[in-house]
C-alpha cells in the first residue's frame, strides 16, 4: 500500500470511528434508534463523505457496542482502578469502542490503540486523557480475552429488571439462548414474496434458505436496495415470525381486512398479495407514506388511514381484523439491540395497559361471527398471554379462536397449550434466529 492510500485509508477509519461514536451517543444519551441516528448521519454528519463499506464499519461498530455493552462495561471497570473520570467527555464511549473493536471485531491492536487516541484530535479539550486510553486499551488487548470468560454474557448485557423476568418467565438457559441470539454478529434477512409460488426461483437466484414459514432467508446480503428482485418488487423484508399473524386469519381472499397500527407495512402487503381488501390505520403520517412508497414498489394497493385509533369510525363492521399492538419490540432485540438499553420496566406497564385498551375498542369493530388477531413483538408475558383473561371477561361473546397443529403443522412448534403462539428468538437458532412474538387468534361469537 502507497503512502498516500495508507492515509487515506487511516483518514476513512477515523471518520466511520467518528461516526460510530456519535451513533453510540445519540442511542445511549438522547434514546435514539439506531437507524434513526445512522439515517441522520449519512445525511448530515461524518458518515455522509464515506463509502458504503466504511458506513457499514461505523454502524457495526455500534451494533457490537450495544449488543455487548454490560460486558465492555464490565472490563472497561477492571482495568480501570479509579473508575471513569468525571468530566471525561467522550473518553467512555471512545473505550468501548476500542475494547468492542478488540475482543468483538479482531481489529489489530496497534490500529485500535492508534485510531482511539486520535480521537482527542478532535476533542482537544479532552487530550489530557491520551495516555489513559492508550493504557486501558493495551491492557484489554493483552488481559481483555481471559477477563470475558469470567462474564455471563446474559446477566450482564441484560438490565437486571429484563434479565430476572426473562428468567422467569422462559428460564435461565433459554434466556441464555436468546441472548447468544441478540449478539450474532450478522443478522439473516428474511424476505417475503409478492408470489409465493415463485419461492424455488427466486431461493435459486439469490441463494436463499426456504424458511418453515414460507419466506426466503439470506445469511448475509448486501444493502437492500442492491439486492436483485428489489427494484421490480419481487419481494420485501419482514422477519420470518413477522409473518405468522397474518397466516393465522386464514383464507381472505377477496375479504374486507382491517389492518391495525399497520407501519411499517409487511403484514399490510402479505394480506393484499392474498387476495385481501385491506384498510390500513396508523397514527403516524410519516410510517404511513412508508407503507404506499412500499406498496408501489410492489405493485400493490391499500386503502391508507393516517388517523389514531380511538378516533377513526367506520360505517361497517369487520370480518376480519388485524391489530399488531404497539409494544416494547423486546422480541425485535436481536436486530435493534438499542432497545436493551432503552426500555425499562414502566414501559412494559405503560404498553400493557395501552394494548387492553385497544384490545377492547377494536372488539367493537369486529363483526359477529369475525376473526381478529392480535399481536405484539414482545418477549414479555404482560404484553400478550395476561392481557387476554381479562379481555374475555371484559368480552363474553369472545372467545379463543385456538391454533392446532393439524392446522398448520409446520408452526407446531410455535403454538401454546391455549392455541396462543410464541416465538422466540433462540428458535431456529440453527439457521439464525428469529423475531419473539406473540399472537392470538380471536373470534366473536355472537349472534349476527
Amino acid at each position: 500500500m502507497t503512502e498516500n492510500k495508507a492515509q487515506s485509508s487511516k483518514k476513512s477509519g477515523m471518520a466511520a470511528r467518528e461516526g460510530a461514536l456519535r451513533l453510540i451517543h445519540t442511542v445511549l444519551s438522547e434514546k435514539a434508534l439506531l437507524d434513526d441516528a445512522y439515517a441522520h448521519e449519512i445525511k448530515d454528519g461524518p458518515l455522509r463523505k464515506l463509502n458504503g463499506n466504511d458506513r457499514a464499519f461505523a454502524k457495526r461498530i455500534a451494533i457490537t457496542v450495544l449488543q455487548h455493552l454490560g460486558e465492555i462495561d464490565q472490563l472497561l471497570a477492571r482495568f480501570m482502578e479509579r473508575g471513569m473520570p468525571k468530566k471525561s467527555g467522550p473518553l467512555r464511549n471512545i473505550l468501548r469502542i476500542g475494547t468492542a473493536e478488540l475482543l468483538f471485531l479482531n481489529t489489530p491492536p496497534h490500529a485500535v490503540v492508534d485510531c482511539a487516541v486520535s480521537h482527542f484530535r478532535t476533542w482537544r479539550k479532552y487530550a489530557g486523557f491520551k495516555g489513559l486510553t492508550n493504557a486501558v486499551l493495551r491492557r484489554i488487548a493483552s488481559e481483555g480475552e481471559k477477563e470475558l470468560l469470567t462474564i455471563d454474557p446474559a446477566k450482564a448485557n441484560l438490565p437486571d429488571w429484563m434479565y430476572h423476568a426473562l428468567c422467569s418467565t422462559y428460564g435461565a438457559e433459554t434466556t441464555a439462548a436468546m441472548m447468544h441470539q441478540f449478539m450474532r454478529p450478522q443478522i439473516p434477512l428474511d424476505l417475503s414474496l409478492k408470489d409465493p409460488h415463485d419461492i424455488d426461483q427466486w431461493a435459486e437466484k439469490l441463494g436463499a434458505e426456504k424458511t418453515p414459514a414460507g419466506s426466503l432467508r439470506l445469511a448475509t446480503h448486501d444493502r437492500v436496495d442492491l439486492i436483485e428482485g428489489f427494484q421490480e418488487g419481487a419481494w420485501w423484508v419482514q422477519d420470518a415470525a413477522a409473518t405468522l399473524p397474518v397466516r393465522m386469519l386464514g383464507d381472505v381472499k377477496d375479504q374486507r381486512v382491517l389492518d391495525l397500527c399497520a407501519a411499517p407495512g409487511g403484514k399490510t402487503m402479505q394480506l393484499v398479495a392474498q387476495g385481501a381488501r385491506v384498510t390500513a390505520l396508523d397514527i403516524s403520517k410519516k410510517r404511513l407514506q412508508r407503507i404506499e412508497e412500499n406498496l408501489s414498489r410492489v405493485g400493490l394497493q391499500a386503502e391508507l388511514i393516517a388517523k389514531d385509533l380511538f378516533k377513526q369510525t367506520f360505517d361497517e363492521k369487520w370480518p376480519f381484523i388485524l391489530l399488531d399492538a404497539p409494544c416494547s419490540a423486546t422480541g425485535t432485540i436481536r436486530r435493534h439491540p438499542e432497545l436493551i438499553h432503552q426500555r425499562t420496566e414502566d414501559d412494559i406497564a405503560h404498553f400493557s395497559r395501552l394494548q387492553a385498551k385497544m384490545l377492547n375498542h377494536v372488539a367493537t369493530l369486529l363483526a359477529p361471527g369475525g376473526k381478529m388477531v392480535f399481536c405484539t413483538c414482545s418477549l414479555q408475558p404482560q404484553e400478550g398471554p395476561e392481557l387476554i383473561g381479562d379481555f374475555l371477561m371484559q368480552n363474553p361473546d369472545f372467545a379463543i379462536d385456538p391454533l392446532s397443529a393439524e392446522e398448520m403443522p409446520e408452526l407446531a412448534l410455535f403454538i401454546q397449550e391455549d392455541g396462543s403462539l410464541r416465538t422466540r428468538p433462540d428458535q431456529w437458532s440453527d439457521i439464525g434466529g428469529m423475531d419473539g412474538f406473540f399472537a392470538i387468534r380471536l373470534s366473536n361469537e355472537a349472534n349476527p
